[in-house]
């Protein structure tokens, strides 16, 4: 059978241009916020190629098509929507200019204002760390820290993270990575002093708490009203203490059982002492808590007067915690610590969800910005929950998202591999159709198939 064979690669060429958009809550969440316009502000920007925000968006959604990196190269249906090399995304990670912490911040104040005023008793920081683990040691300022899960030094990079909390949900706002001395390779990247990896480089260089200071000091220029910074014993030194409430914060924490000595009653005592001397004798029942506790008012070298609260089960066990307001009594306290966890559970989505600590670039660039990736799906995911007035954990909706994503890409998969056919067979039936009439009927299937995105995602 004879056919015209010009319009036969004319139809295919227009074939090949025809391209399934993956329409998700998560593009639409991108759309609304206006990341592309924050991704320029931060200096995340290319001068040629592929642009940033399209680069930007695939590396986001990898989680969520449960797939790696090399996926968006190697995989046949990936590349038919972005046809980027490799050296395209390892050259948008490794770049030492890219802002990641004003995106971030930007990102963050824009997702909590949308959420409404937060009345500034119920607004809170919180600061904590964790440590990605690697296992390459030739990775740039890669070293060894000690891990108080698995009792050993462990190889990776130490991540100290800023977040708020409303009352409601948990905002990563900032983070920086703290790296120790005892480093397997001494190699260290030359750039631009003027650029973020240099700046970067050498803040890593800091102790953790003066990392902590710092993105608190930031926090607050930036407009971040709360009422308290909540940390754990690691950073519950007076220094520190003196240092967040001068910036413009009160602090609550827990303490170590150490020696340091607080002043009650005109002598000192260390918090051993304060427990078997005064507090033990005088512990009551905690409102809406199965614990006994008491408040006393004690002064420190640098902070001044705050209220130590001891807390114990009723037998051998207590701890203690710091608050700089001596109003707040043993309840409010143990009430606004325990939103501490929220960070907790940010690291443990990171690191099982998100990808946190999954990439293996060696520079020490692509780690901050790995690292900024998962931030950012985090706040995506924030900002949808809240968009649908739901209360949960992140982990429901990132297993939605992963099924809603996974039947579009199947779609897709499928649509694809339907035009390859007819693209092969049309020259058996142009002969009694014409090219327009066949893409309308492409037109009316592509139609369906869109209709049929939106209602997986309104399933959300």
């Amino acid at each position: 059978m004879s056919y015209d064979k010009t319009i036969s690669l004319s139809l295919q060429k227009e074939m090949e241009k025809r391209n399934l958009p993956i329409e998700s809550e998560i593009k639409k969440a991108m759309e609304t916020l206006k990341v592309s316009r924050m991704l320029a502000r931060s200096a995340i920007m290319k001068k040629r190629g592929y642009a940033t925000a399209i680069l930007f968006y695939w590396l986001i959604l990898l989680p969520f098509l449960m797939k790696r990196i090399t996926s968006l190269w190697s995989d046949a249906v990936i590349a038919r929507k972005i046809n980027a090399q490799k050296d395209t995304y390892y050259r948008f990670l490794n770049n030492e200019r890219f802002n990641w912490r004003t995106f971030i911040i930007s990102l963050a104040i824009r997702i909590i204002s949308i959420n409404g005023k937060t009345p500034l008793k119920d607004a809170v920081l919180i600061i904590d760390d964790t440590i990605e683990k690697k296992t390459g040691e030739h990775m740039e300022l890669v070293s060894y820290h000690f891990d108080h899960a698995s009792k050993r030094s462990v190889l990776g990079y130490q991540c100290v993270q800023l977040g708020y909390h409303n009352g409601r949900s948990f905002f990563p706002l900032d983070y920086a990575f703290s790296v120790s001395q005892n480093r397997p390779n001494r190699y260290i990247r030359t750039i631009g002093k003027r650029t973020q990896g240099y700046k970067r480089r050498k803040e890593a260089e800091k102790k953790k708490t003066d990392l902590a200071i710092d993105m608190v000091s930031r926090a607050y220029a930036q407009g971040i009203d709360a009422s308290f910074v909540l940390f754990d014993s690691w950073y519950g030194h007076d220094s520190v203490i003196s240092n967040i409430m001068n910036i413009g914060y009160g602090v609550i924490c827990r303490l170590k059982k150490g020696r340091v000595n607080y002043t009650y009653q005109g002598k000192p005592y260390t918090l051993k002492q304060l427990w078997q001397n005064k507090a033990k004798k005088m512990t009551r029942s905690i409102h809406g808590f199965p614990y006994k506790g008491v408040c006393l008012k004690v002064l420190l070298p640098k902070s001044g007067e705050v209220s130590l609260l001891f807390v114990s089960d009723g037998k051998k066990e207590w701890h203690a915690f710091l608050c700089t307001d001596t109003e707040y009594d043993p309840s409010q306290i143990l009430s606004l610590y325990a939103r501490r966890w929220a960070i907790e559970v940010f690291f443990k989505d990171g690191k099982q969800l998100l990808y946190m600590g999954k990439e293996q670039s060696e520079t020490f660039d692509a780690a901050i910005a790995a690292y900024g990736l998962v931030v950012v799906r985090y706040l995506i995911l924030v900002y949808i929950l809240n968009k649908y007035h739901n209360c949960t954990s992140c982990g429901p909706l990132f297993k939605e998202l992963v099924k809603t994503h996974c039947e579009l890409l199947m779609m897709n998969i499928i649509w694809s591999s339907i035009k390859e056919v007819l693209i092969l067979s049309s020259g058996l039936f142009l002969t009694e159709i014409d090219s327009d009439r066949f893409l309308s009927f492409l037109d009316i299937v592509e139609d369906a198939i869109l209709m049929q995105e939106q209602k997986i995602s309104a399933k959300l």
